[in-house]
């Protein structure tokens, strides 16, 4: 079935990138520094929910020290759109996770829109953006 970048669900590219967003999944939950190392790109650009930017080190600073709020990360859904000829890739999606904040837990969710480029060492996320999905009122 062809999906938003007109290609099909089963091409290598897009399971590549599938497991790409994976591994950053998994290195996020588990506050893993030397895997985003190895997943986020050295120019990498992070927007968190509340509009504070960091750069790659300030990102894998704050996870080295353990002061990250994030204390479950999972992705909910995702959507890949190829550009560049298959070269560079946005995806949009959704997340859920556990949110450590003055000693109390609660449920986070969001969307995100993450940029991926191609690099000689493959698939490498430079950019990305997330916003908070409030509970109705």
């Amino acid at each position: 079935m062809p999906g938003p970048s007109g290609t099909t669900a089963q091409s290598p590219v897009l399971t590549a990138l599938r497991d790409a967003e994976q591994r950053r999944a998994e290195a996020i939950a588990t506050r893993d520094v030397d895997a985003l190392r190895n997943v986020i790109a050295t120019d990498y650009y992070h927007v968190e929910t509340n509009g504070r930017v960091r750069t790659r080190s300030e990102f894998l600073q704050l996870l080295a020290r353990d002061e990250f709020e994030f204390r479950s990360y999972a992705i909910a859904s995702m959507e890949i759109q190829l550009l560049d000829s298959g070269r560079s890739a946005v995806i949009r999606g959704r997340f859920q996770a556990d949110l450590q904040q003055n000693g109390r837990t609660r449920e986070f969710r969001g969307r995100y829109v993450r940029v991926w480029q191609l690099q000689a060492d493959g698939w490498r996320n430079t950019m990305m953006q997330s916003t908070e999905i409030k509970p109705a009122r």
